[in-house]
């Protein structure tokens, strides 16, 4: 459920990250990432947690990572 919830939150951050161009080269492809690991209930990296954190999404990567730590 973290990892839907993430994924959400990464879609709104891309979605206002489209106010400009530039930042969707590295949103789109991140939010991709976030919804194939909810998708195929994979683990994601701590390195994709802390990308996304700085690039992305806030909250959804902290729900991210929290749900790395407590597996």
């Amino acid at each position: 459920m973290m990892k839907l919830a993430a994924f959400i939150f990464c879609l709104i951050g891309t979605i206002h990250a489209g106010l400009a161009i530039f930042p969707l080269f590295w949103c789109i492809p991140m939010t991709v990432h976030a919804y194939r690991a909810y998708k195929d209930n994979t683990e994601v990296s701590i390195a994709f947690g802390v990308c996304t954190l700085l690039f992305v999404s806030l909250v959804g990567e902290i729900l991210f990572l929290v749900d790395t730590a407590s597996n």
